[in-house]
Formats: structure tokens, C-alpha cells, sequence
């Protein structure tokens, strides 16, 4: 008789000590993956972007559209006319062109690309924040390049090459501890501690190749020329690792001597905004690499502001660094509680002034590493420069983001104004014809001011109106028109523009209708009246 009693006790495996310590540490890593992942969920979701934010996100961050040949047409239906052999032809010939299609659609994609200056020291929580944050950026679409500092590096990179033995030992202890810091949190990194750069002579670049001996006699590093070379970078992003680059170059003579991390993100800045035709995944795919952030995580912050409390929250390079420079002289006890910041704002400029005008850059402490994600969505501050400095509502921070900018240009006359701009920005802004000999017109009477932001990416028109009722009859300060190009949308123009009527009328007016979406504006006011007279 058959035994129908189940069996209690199956025949397994034998399981040695090495597969179970094996499946312990996938089960951990695991384990740590799905961490980081509700993490960064937590952190995208505190950003709370808004609709046009999350479209703008997607649309930097997905393969833009190609104009390709037009799709193959359907196949043709099948005949009984036609012979077995013609027909499985036409079907092979109808396959490729669907193939060629594909392939042609998919060819062409855009790499992201953050260049990162980790400026230590950190404590053992700021660490991991910036590792955190790193491993982050990386899931949201960033290919990440990072540059190590430390701040206790300095004296010994004064005394050069007699103390390079030692500070090469911190430095690649640092680059460790970073490392595992990222695998801790679920990233790979690989430290890179030569190969990167390369000292020659400015004089001699040209002729370096033909003479083995010009360029190798470097007493000193200033008057040398960084030489930068992608390829360990391209193999770390092709493996998913974060390439962490010590700032050691070698010189002619191939010794080793450190290099200001600075100097080497604006060499690798200028490198990578030249590799347009790099391909950083795979044969089939011709990448196309923008450098799109340059970021500073340190301890101090952004940069400091005479204005408001804690840090500026955007700056307009082209118009700003000057006095900001300024700034930087007159208040000396900067240099002791953001002791790199101007040098760091120096290093951005010259970053930035190589790079498309979408770029931008952010100085963010270790301790706030959702504001970097916020940044990494939205592409703008975590609250708008243009609100009132003393109002309860306006918030502090210590990150600031910077972008290279536009000039900005004041003209109290029609006559000195490029009126073919001007009237195509405000028609694409409004989107519609604007009735330009009546408009002008009645500019000529009342025009205060037309405030042009770099080449007509945006405009703010201030008049002097007469108000009905006014028995002082004194005219008031009247925003006209406001108007940012759509290409300029997102570039921090609107900023700019608005800190400027700030600056210069302190009391101004304007009407709006119930349903326009200017929140930004209404918060940067004192005043309002049913939501359609407000004046600041």
C-alpha cells in the first residue's frame, strides 16, 4: 500500500559556512538598498515640485526627441497573388525599416553631468549625509565627478613638495573614508588617486610633443598649465561607480605634486564641457555630455549676505561678484566664519563663464542634504530671492545658488531700446499681438524706466501714473509689463529682475487677474486688495 503520509523531512543541500556569510551580505546589501531608496522617495517627496517643475525635470532628464525619417508604414496586406517567397521578403524589408527606425530614435541621448567639490573636514553624521546625498543625486539621472578638499590640507600644501609624502596619506585616507561612507549607503565609488592631471608648461603646450625635454623643468606650479584626462572618470561611470578624484597632478619630470582642488574643477569643468562627443555607456550610443551643476558641499555654507540673515540665496554672477568682492573686504570676520567662500565663488565663476546659461551651481552645508535633491528637481532656490528681507515670512538659509547670469541694463528712454526685442519678448510672453504703435505712444507720457535683463531674455516696464481720485494728484510708480522669454523660463531671469525693482523702487503697484498664477509676486509684497491692486 502506498505510504500517503507527507514527508517530514527532505533531502538538502549541504550548505558550507562561505555561501551562508555569502547570502547574509547580499541579504544586508539588499536590505540597505531598499533604505536608500524609501529615503530618496521621502526626499523627493518633501520638495513637493510643482506641476511645470516636474515637467521641467523630466524633460532635462529623458532622451529628447530626434528628428528622424519618417516611421515605416504598415505592412501591406497580404495577397494571394503574391508568392510565399515575396511575402516573407516584404516582411523582412517591413522588419529592418522598423529596426532602422529604433535605432534611429535611440541614438542620440544627453548625459548629465555634476561636477563636485567635497570639502572636508566632516563630522561622522555629516558624512554620511553627504554620501547619502551623493548616492541620491546619482538615482535621479546626475553622472557624478567629484574632487576632494579639506580644509586641513592648507598648511601642508603651502610647504609643497616637503610635506607631499604626508599629505598624500591624508588625502587618500580621506578618499577612503569617503568611499566606504557611499558603500555604507548602498553607492560604489572607486577613489582616483592619479592619471587625472598633468602639469606642462603654458609656453611650451604646443611644442611639448616634438620636444621630450621642454616642459618637464617645473621649479614652482604657478605658470603651469593643468592638463586633464577623462579616461579613468568614463571607466568608473560605465562600471556605475562615483570616480573620486585626489588633486595630484603630474609634472613633466613625472613627479607627483598636489594641486589646488579648485584649479582642478575648473580644468575639469573646461574638459568635460569639450567632450561633447564622449561616450560615456556604449558603442551603439552617441552621448551627448552637459555639464549641468557645479556643486560645493562643505561645512560653512553658501555665501554669506550683508542683506538678510544667513546666506544669499541666489546669485547673478555677471552683476553680483563685485560687490560681493566688496562685501567680502568689508566684513573681516567672514573670512573666520566662511574663511573659503569668496575663493569658492571665484572658482564657480570661472566654472560657469564656459558653460550654457542653463548651467548653474549650489554651495550647500553636509547638514542640509535635501536641499541639493530639491535643487537637482526644481533648478531653483529653496525659496525666492525676491522675497522682503524683514518679513516674518521670509525664511533663512545657508545655501546658495548661483548661476553665471545676464548683465542688466536701465533705459529712461524709448529711444535707446532695441524695439524688435522688446516687442517680440512681450508678444511671445503674453502670447499674442501686442498693438505696438498705440502702446508706444502712450510710453512716450509716462515711461520710468525699462529694466532689460542680459539680451532681451526679460523686461520690466515701470511708468508714472496718474491715479483717479487723487486730490494730491501725485502719480505713483506702476509696474507695466513684467516678461520673460520662454526659452529663459527657469534661469532665475525673474529674479533678477525683481531684486533690481526692488533695489530701485522700494513702493511700487501693479494689477493683476484672479486667475494668474504669480504667488511668487503676492508674497514678495506688503500689501493686497482682493487679490487685484498690490503695491509693495
Amino acid at each position: 500500500m502506498t505510504n500517503l503520509r507527507p514527508q517530514l523531512y527532505y533531502p538538502f543541500k549541504k550548505i558550507s559556512p562561505a555561501s551562508i556569510s555569502k547570502q547574509f551580505h547580499f541579504s544586508r546589501v539588499s536590505e540597505k538598498r531598499n533604505e536608500i531608496d524609501r529615503d530618496l522617495i521621502l526626499e523627493v517627496l518633501s520638495t513637493v515640485p510643482s506641476p511645470r517643475e516636474v515637467k521641467s525635470y523630466i524633460k532635462r532628464f529623458t532622451v529628447p526627441p530626434i528628428k528622424v525619417s519618417r516611421p515605416p508604414p504598415p505592412p501591406l496586406p497580404s495577397s494571394p497573388s503574391l508568392k510565399p517567397e515575396k511575402q516573407v521578403q516584404q516582411q523582412q524589408i517591413q522588419q529592418e525599416l522598423k529596426e532602422k527606425f529604433i535605432d534611429e530614435l535611440f541614438s542620440t541621448r544627453i548625459e548629465h553631468v555634476a561636477l563636485i567639490k567635497i570639502q572636508g573636514p566632516f563630522t561622522p553624521l555629516d558624512l554620511k549625509y553627504v554620501a547619502k546625498t551623493l548616492v541620491h543625486s546619482q538615482k535621479l539621472g546626475m553622472m557624478l565627478i567629484a574632487i576632494l578638499d579639506n580644509d586641513e590640507w592648507k598648511e601642508m600644501l603651502k610647504e609643497g613638495p616637503l610635506k607631499f609624502i604626508e599629505l598624500k596619506k591624508k588625502m587618500m585616507e580621506e578618499a577612503a573614508k569617503i568611499s566606504e561612507a557611499i558603500e555604507n549607503v548602498g553607492g560604489r565609488s572607486t577613489p582616483i588617486y592619479d592619471g587625472i592631471f598633468t602639469l606642462t608648461k603654458k609656453n611650451d603646450i604646443n611644442n611639448y610633443k616634438n620636444d621630450a625635454l621642454i616642459g618637464r623643468t617645473l621649479p614652482t606650479d604657478a605658470g603651469a598649465k593643468i592638463n586633464v584626462s577623462l579616461n579613468s572618470p568614463k571607466s568608473c561611470i560605465n562600471l556605475g561607480q562615483i570616480p573620486l578624484i585626489l588633486p595630484i597632478a603630474l609634472d613633466g619630470l613625472l613627479i607627483q605634486r598636489t594641486i589646488s582642488a579648485n584649479s582642478g574643477m575648473i580644468e575639469l569643468s573646461r574638459a568635460i564641457s569639450n567632450s561633447n562627443l564622449i561616450n560615456f555607456k556604449t558603442p551603439q550610443v552617441v552621448s551627448q555630455v552637459e555639464l549641468t551643476k557645479i556643486i560645493v558641499i562643505n561645512s560653512e555654507g553658501g555665501i554669506p549676505s550683508e542683506e538678510r540673515r544667513g546666506s544669499h540665496v541666489f546669485i547673478n554672477i555677471q552683476q553680483e561678484y563685485e560687490s560681493i568682492k566688496q562685501s567680502y573686504k568689508v566684513n573681516p570676520q567672514w573670512k573666520i566664519t566662511h574663511p573659503t567662500g569668496f575663493e569658492n565663488l571665484k572658482m564657480i565663476k570661472s566654472c560657469l563663464e564656459n558653460l550654457p546659461s542653463t548651467a548653474s551651481a549650489i554651495m550647500v552645508p553636509a547638514y542640509s542634504p535635501t536641499v541639493l535633491i530639491s535643487n537637482l528637481i526644481k533648478d531653483k532656490p529653496v525659496f525666492s530671492s525676491s522675497l522682503p528681507l524683514n518679513a516674518s515670512i521670509t525664511p533663512s538659509t545657508t545655501t546658495t545658488v548661483l548661476r553665471h547670469g545676464f548683465p542688466v541694463y536701465f533705459h529712461d528712454s524709448l529711444n535707446t531700446i532695441n524695439v524688435k526685442a522688446f516687442q517680440s519678448l512681450i508678444e511671445s510672453s503674453f502670447g499674442k499681438k501686442l498693438n505696438f504703435e498705440k502702446y508706444f505712444e502712450r510710453l512716450k507720457n509716462c515711461l520710468k524706466h525699462v529694466i532689460v535683463v542680459g539680451d532681451y531674455q526679460g523686461i520690466a516696464v515701470i511708468t508714472m501714473e496718474d491715479i483717479e481720485g487723487n486730490n494730491e494728484k501725485e502719480k505713483v510708480i506702476y509696474l507695466d509689463k513684467f516678461s520673460v522669454t520662454p526659452k529663459a523660463q527657469g534661469v532665475g531671469v525673474a529674479d533678477i529682475l525683481w531684486k533690481q525693482m526692488q533695489i530701485r523702487y522700494p513702493n511700487l503697484m501693479w494689477r493683476s487677474r484672479n486667475d494668474n498664477n504669480i504667488g511668487w509676486k503676492y508674497a514678495s509684497s506688503r500689501n493686497k486688495l482682493d487679490d487685484i491692486l498690490v503695491w509693495k
